[in-house]
C-alpha cells in the first residue's frame, strides 16, 4: 500500500514521521494534562457533609421508635430511667410469671386475673405513677391456641385498686378447660412512638371430676374419712375436682385437710344430716380449687368450726355453739353463703391478709344470738363484702369492723322481732 502525505499527497517513505515536501507532521502527538488537585476548602466541606450524614444515621438508629418484646418481662429505658415491666403474682411484684397454669372443665367458665406491674429496675419499687403519663394506650390481646376448641377472652386492662391495688393494671381472663394454651399479650403504645409487648402463656389443663360416695367408700368415722382422703391425695392430680358425698353420721374427731382441695357435700337424702362436732382445719397448700362445704351442720362446744388458711367456701351450712364458727386467717379468702350462725361467741371472723379474693357476696346468711355476728379484723384486698339478704337478729354486735373494711349492709335485714326470723 502506497504511503502518502495526508496534507499534500506526496509519496512518503515508509518510516517517515514528517513530509519532506511540505514538512507536515505525520504522527500527531496527544498531550496529557495533569489532574487539577481538589481545593482544601472543597475537601473539608465534603468531609463535614459525610460526618453529618453518619451522625444523622446514628441518631436515627438510636432514637427511632423501638419495639420491645419479651415473655414475662421487658426491661425498658426512657428519660434516663430504667424500668422493669412484667406480669407477676401479687406476692412478688418483681418476679416475672411467664407461664400460668390453670385448669377447667369444657364449657364451664373460669376466670383468672392477669396482673401487670411497672417497677424501677434498680430498686423494684412501684414506678407506675411516674410511668403512666408516658403511655399513650394499653391493650391486651390473645393469641389463641389453634389446637384448642374454645377461645380465651381478655378483658380491657383497668386499674383495680379494690381487687389488686399493688398492680398497675389488671385484665380478667375468661376461659374454659378446652382452650388449650393461648398466649396473652400486653401492649403499651408509648407517646414517644415506642411499642412494648409483654407476653404471658396461659396453660389450661382439662380437668377430671371425680366423685366418692359414702355408699361406695368407707367414711363413717373421722378415721375412715381421713384415710380415704389420704388415698385420694396419692391417686389424683391436684387439679382434679374431687367431690366427697358424706354419710348421715356425726364426726367427733378433728379433721385436718393438708394436701389437695376438696368439695364436701353433706347428706341431703332425708336419712339424716352430716354433722361435725370438732374442728375442720383447712391448710390445703396444694389446692387448685376452693375448698367447698355444702349442707353440713357444725355443732361445737367452744373451739372453731372451720379454721382455714386457704380459700374456702361454706354454703347451706350451720354453725352453732362455737367460740368462732368460721375463721379465715393467713392469706385466706373465705365466703359464707346461705348459712346459719347461732349461739357462737363469734359467728364469722376474717383475720387474714393477701391480694386475692374469691367473691364479694355473703348473701342470705342468718346471724342469730351471737356475741359478735361478723368480726372483721383484717381482710384481703379492698373489695367490699356484700351481705345482701343476710339477717342479723339479737346479736350483741352485728358487725365489728375493726379494720374499717368496706362492707355493704344496705340490703341486709335487721328484724325487730324474733318471730320474723325464718329458720
Amino acid at each position: 500500500m502506497k504511503h502518502t502525505c495526508p496534507n499534500c499527497g506526496s509519496p512518503l517513505p515508509e518510516s517517515a514521521s514528517f513530509c519532506p515536501y511540505c514538512a507536515h507532521e505525520i504522527n500527531v502527538r496527544v498531550w496529557k494534562t495533569a489532574p487539577l488537585p481538589f481545593s482544601r476548602t472543597v475537601l473539608a466541606l465534603i468531609l463535614v457533609l459525610a460526618a453529618a450524614v453518619l451522625a444523622a444515621a446514628g441518631y436515627f438508629t438510636f432514637t427511632r421508635p423501638q419495639v420491645c418484646d419479651g415473655v414475662g418481662e421487658v426491661l425498658y429505658s426512657c428519660g434516663g430511667t430504667d424500668y422493669q415491666l412484667l406480669v407477676a403474682w401479687p406476692n412478688n411484684r418483681c418476679q416475672p410469671a411467664p407461664d400460668i397454669y390453670q385448669s377447667g372443665k369444657a364449657g364451664e367458665p373460669g376466670r383468672w386475673p392477669s396482673r401487670f406491674y411497672v417497677n424501677y429496675k434498680e430498686t423494684g419499687a412501684d414506678a407506675w405513677d411516674e410511668f403512666e403519663p408516658l403511655v399513650q394506650k394499653a391493650t391486651v390481646e390473645v393469641v389463641q391456641d389453634e389446637t384448642g376448641t374454645s377461645a380465651l377472652k381478655a378483658g380491657e386492662p383497668t386499674v383495680r385498686d379494690d381487687y389488686s391495688p399493688d398492680a398497675a393494671m389488671v385484665s380478667s381472663l375468661d376461659f374454659d378447660g378446652a382452650c388449650g394454651s393461648p398466649q396473652v399479650v400486653w401492649t403499651l403504645e408509648m407517646k414517644n412512638g415506642d411499642v412494648i409487648r409483654v407476653r404471658q402463656n396461659i396453660i389450661v389443663t382439662l380437668i377430671r371430676t371425680l366423685s366418692y360416695d359414702y355408699h361406695d367408700y368407707p367414711m363413717n368415722t373421722t378415721e375412715e374419712l381421713a384415710s380415704l382422703l389420704e388415698q385420694i391425695d396419692r391417686e389424683t392430680d391436684p387439679m382434679d375436682e374431687v367431690k366427697i358425698y358424706l354419710p348421715p353420721v356425726t364426726y367427733t374427731d378433728r379433721l385436718e385437710l393438708k394436701g389437695r382441695s376438696y368439695e364436701f357435700h353433706g347428706c341431703t337424702d332425708g336419712s339424716g344430716r352430716t354433722v361435725f362436732t370438732n374442728t375442720v382445719q383447712v391448710t390445703t397448700e396444694q389446692a387448685y380449687w376452693i375448698n367447698y362445704f355444702y349442707d353440713i351442720d357444725f355443732i361445737g362446744d367452744g373451739g372453731v368450726g372451720i379454721s382455714s388458711s386457704v380459700k374456702s367456701w361454706a354454703e347451706r351450712c350451720s354453725f352453732t355453739g362455737w367460740k368462732t364458727g368460721v375463721l379465715g386467717y393467713g392469706t385466706a379468702w373465705v365466703n359464707v353463703i346461705d348459712c346459719l350462725f347461732e349461739d357462737n361467741e363469734v359467728g364469722f371472723h376474717f383475720n387474714s391478709t393477701g391480694q386475692s379474693a374469691s367473691h364479694s357476696l355473703y348473701n342470705d346468711n342468718r346471724f342469730r344470738h351471737n356475741g359478735i355476728a361478723v368480726l372483721l379484723e383484717q381482710v384481703p384486698t379492698d373489695m367490699a363484702l356484700d351481705f345482701v339478704g343476710s339477717e342479723f337478729m339479737e346479736n350483741e354486735t352485728d358487725v365489728d369492723n375493726r379494720c374499717g373494711h368496706s362492707v355493704d349492709l344496705s340490703q341486709a335485714v335487721f328484724p325487730a322481732r324474733q318471730d320474723t326470723w325464718e329458720q
